[in-house]
């Protein structure tokens, strides 16, 4: 079989081909080229990083680190493993290689931050006698670990201090290793979930204003501080602001700032506000449906705008992106005169809505065990009885209530295991879905209907058997049969 060109050589190598000969691409023998196509797999796999796309955008190779990554990011392990041919978008959400597709296009060094790793990459086009074939994508600083030895090596080797870059090592690779959530914080492998996480990397590449919708406790300040940490802004500030948490006489001055002498108690030489602190990065504003009346057209301004008035002070221009947070519906509220429609359309330019846990039911058990994990006392589980309790039960207040009860659970366990009794103390039964329980077979659904319909018989005729047997329409012989099967005194 003659291999006619670059992709070909891929997929060959992909699909596990034997060892043979290597061809050029009019089918001569290179002898010069004395490696086997596993051997060529088991290099490709090594660089890190490694994409390659045809000139259509289809997805001709991907590096084993590569498919693990794309399945952080939410693509499943099968899709993520069946890539070939597949357009590179759907394989990896954020990849920019496709900006190479243009035989004019220079070759782009990039850095970039996704699930969790700080890298740079070089992207380029594949040229082959002057026309285009496709693009490649590899890292040549895969971490933060090369990228500060990178800097580590500039500086040793500068002669002269204008080369001195160690005070902004840490602002460009943005140390994760500090970050208060990550998206790999976000657990699950639901469907829905990795929905969630796909929606997040767009957000973040977006830069606009972001509504992120969900029930108490389904983890909206994990979303907001992801997307954050994800986004072109990561280097920057993450202020974060629970509406709910101001008292009303102060929001003014929390949100903007003032200047010295502004007011009775105001600081010598004022203070910045949250939204001028947050200048560069991300203002998360949590329970924004708490946001006074009289608050709620200058957030308009600033969104409008992209500058604040400190109180007593001077217009300050501000370079900022807002995410906010509810677990009401806006629109209801905007309907009874409780929140301006002005300000919810201007925040609600991409709205996100988290999933509650009763709809992603099938990440319960990876949550649990995680929770489990993260207790500081030694356990061994919890049992098959419990943990069906636990996909049973409603979760009105989701992944918070959720973990409370194993932590619950688990500091009250003599066993080391969490067992369903208690779970049942703790659990409100209200909540448990009975629906869920195991199917009872039909004869015993029969049995049960016979059972109630002879005692209502009974009850009705005050023990005449004669008359119930009658309206129950069997034997007077039939029904004392059946009563006593029925243990029916």
């Amino acid at each position: 079989m003659i291999v006619s060109s670059w992709h070909e050589r891929i997929y060959c190598a992909r699909s596990g081909a034997m060892d043979r000969p290597a061809l050029d691409d009019r089918g001569n023998r290179m002898d010069n080229f004395n490696l086997t196509l596993p051997e060529c797999k088991q290099i490709l796999d090594h660089i890190s990083g490694l994409v390659v796309i045809d000139a259509q955008g289809k997805t001709k190779f991907l590096s084993k680190d590569m498919i693990e990554r794309v399945q952080q990011l939410g693509v499943s392990k099968e899709d993520a493993c069946r890539y070939y041919g597949k357009d590179i978008k759907a394989v990896n959400p954020v990849s920019k290689i496709e900006s190479a597709l243009d035989k004019t296009a220079k070759p782009q060094l990039v850095f970039y931050q996704t699930v969790g790793i700080t890298g740079a990459a070089v992207i380029y086009p594949l040229i082959e006698d002057g026309e285009l074939i496709g693009a490649l994508d590899y890292d040549i600083l895969p971490n933060d670990v090369y990228i500060r030895r990178f800097f580590d090596l500039i500086t040793e080797r500068s002669l002269k201090d204008d080369l001195d870059f160690n005070t902004n090592i840490d602002e460009l690779i943005n140390d994760n290793y500090n970050l208060k959530y990550r998206i790999q914080d976000i657990l699950g492998e639901s469907e829905a979930i990795k929905k969630l996480k796909q929606r997040i990397y767009v957000c973040a590449d977006a830069d606009a204003t972001i509504l992120i919708n969900g029930e108490t406790g389904t983890g909206k300040e994990l979303v907001a501080n992801a997307i954050h940490h994800i986004s072109k802004r990561a280097n920057g500030p993450m202020i974060e602001i629970n509406c709910a948490a101001i008292p009303e006489n102060l929001f003014e001055s929390e949100l903007f700032g003032y200047e010295e002498g502004s007011f009775t108690g105001a600081k010598k030489g004022g203070r910045q506000g949250k939204f001028e602190m947050a200048d560069k990065g991300t203002i998360f504003l949590d329970e924004i449906d708490q946001l006074p009346m009289h608050i709620q057209p200058k957030l308009l301004r600033v969104l409008q705008e992209k500058e604040i008035d400190r109180i007593g002070g001077e217009k300050i221009e501000i370079d900022i992106r807002v995410i906010a947070a509810t677990n009401k519906n806006l629109q209801e509220l905007v309907s009874r005169n409780l929140f301006r429609e002005d300000l919810f359309y201007r925040l609600n330019v991409i709205e996100l809505k988290v999933p509650p846990l009763r709809e992603r039911a099938e990440d319960i058990r990876l949550l649990a065990d995680h929770k489990l994990q993260t207790i500081g006392k030694e356990m061994k589980g919890i049992t098959k009885n419990a943990m069906k309790l636990l996909e049973r039960y409603r979760w009105p207040g989701n992944v918070r209530e959720l973990f409370n009860v194993i932590d619950r659970s688990a500091y009250f366990s003599n066993s080391g295991w969490i067992e369903e009794d208690d779970l049942q103390e703790i659990l409100p039964a209200e909540h448990i879905n009975k629906a869920a329980e195991e199917v009872k077979t039909l004869e015993a659904v029969r049995d049960a209907a016979e059972k109630e319909a002879i005692i209502k018989a009974l009850d009705q005729y005050h023990g005449n058997k004669s008359k119930a047997a009658e309206a129950l329409g069997v034997t007077r012989s039939n029904l004392y049969h059946k009563m006593r099967k029925n243990h029916i005194e």
